[in-house]
């Protein structure tokens, strides 16, 4: 199998903007992203993919990137978009997200070795305590059946509240097989899409499975300030 990673980096976050560029330590947020990734030596090549002058400049002093337009409404669609601009071949397209620098190797690579031609969309999980944390409605909670087919992602806690029960939290790290990225992102938005706010309910409903892998490293995506002041004690003490 041949590998590439698409990073989708863009600077209008509601909650934090210009999150690409916000300093972690004495370096951007997306250079760490970029830095954890190419540390996967399967990758053929990693690149990241934003509509930003500012962002593409900063990325080609460390890096490769590509100008999309801004057209695109989510990180999927512009990993799609960045691919029709490659050269490359390739048997599946990893989407790291932009606003995950404490992404690690070994998460990576149990990503790909699921990717084994016949698996149209892979995924992560990581089993996770029945807590307060789980209940927050950014973490993403996923069951699956015994072949670790996603069946449902839901912002909820499914199943249902029980402390005996075993929880999983999906990891936001993707691998999509040549082509199946762009069938997917023609697709309309679906009813459970709108009602959750996660686009790979969309990929459920119209019969695209979804292999999990499940991994025991946990990671930290940046989605606030708060998240930002963590990330940076973090650096400060390793």
């Amino acid at each position: 199998m041949r590998y590439i990673a698409v990073i989708p980096s863009r600077m209008e976050s509601k909650r934090l903007p210009g999150k690409p560029l916000k300093k972690i330590g004495n370096k951007s947020m997306i250079q760490r992203v970029y830095e954890q990734s190419i540390k996967c030596e399967r990758f053929e090549k990693v690149i990241v993919a934003t509509d930003n002058d500012e962002i593409k400049k900063h990325v080609e002093s460390f890096g490769e990137v590509v100008l999309t337009s801004s057209n695109p409404i989510n990180g999927t669609e512009r990993v799609s978009e960045a691919l029709n601009k490659i050269n490359i071949s390739y048997d599946y397209v990893v989407n790291i997200q932009g606003d995950e620098p404490f992404i690690k190797k070994n998460q990576i690579d149990a990503l790909l070795n699921i990717c084994n031609g016949k698996n149209q969309i892979c995924s992560l999980v990581k089993k996770t305590p029945y807590n307060q944390e789980l209940k927050k409605n950014s973490i993403i909670k996923v069951v699956m059946d015994k072949n670790k087919n996603a069946l449902y992602f839901s912002r909820n806690i499914i199943p249902t509240n029980n402390e005996n029960a075993i929880y999983y939290k999906h990891i936001g790290l993707y691998a999509f097989k040549k082509n199946t990225i762009k069938k997917i992102t023609e697709l309309s938005k679906s009813e459970l899409e709108k009602i959750e706010s996660l686009e790979q309910l969309r990929w459920l409903e119209n019969n695209y499975k979804i292999k999990l892998a499940i991994t025991e490293e946990d990671t930290f995506g940046i989605d606030t300030e708060e998240d930002l002041i963590k990330a940076n004690k973090i650096i400060l003490n390793n």
